[in-house]
């Protein structure tokens, strides 16, 4: 694979440089394949080979959700295409978090605030 991009070894890249640097792989030819090619040419790939299950003692594999606060669950929710696209058109990355935050904002204006009574004032 020839590189077209300007890389010099330790230098360090952005997110976006990144993202636009060219890919060498070949998604065409990648999305033809079936899970059994797939997974035979994973475990035949040099640069990746598997490694032993006891090579770590205590190890397991990891999950998103090992990586995510508690306070949040993971759900399935159909919104309409034009919400969920103005979320999206404003920022791009972090639409769900806004549209959490839009979620919360809501709850917090239908609680209604405690009256103060002579016992507890």
């Amino acid at each position: 694979m020839v590189l077209t991009h300007k890389f010099k070894p330790g230098a360090a890249m952005t997110a976006e440089e990144v993202r636009r640097m060219p890919s060498g792989t070949d998604w065409g030819r990648v999305a033809g394949m079936d899970d059994a090619e797939l997974t035979a040419n994973a475990e035949n790939d040099t640069d990746n080979l598997p490694l032993p299950e006891d090579l770590i003692p205590g190890a397991r594999p990891m999950r998103l959700e090992d990586f995510l606060r508690e306070s949040k669950e993971k759900v399935s929710l159909r919104l309409d295409r034009d919400v969920l696209a103005w979320f999206r058109s404003h920022g791009g990355r972090g639409y769900q978090t806004r549209i959490n935050a839009a979620l919360r904002a809501y709850i917090k204006s239908q609680e209604r605030p405690t009256r103060p009574t002579p016992s507890n004032t």
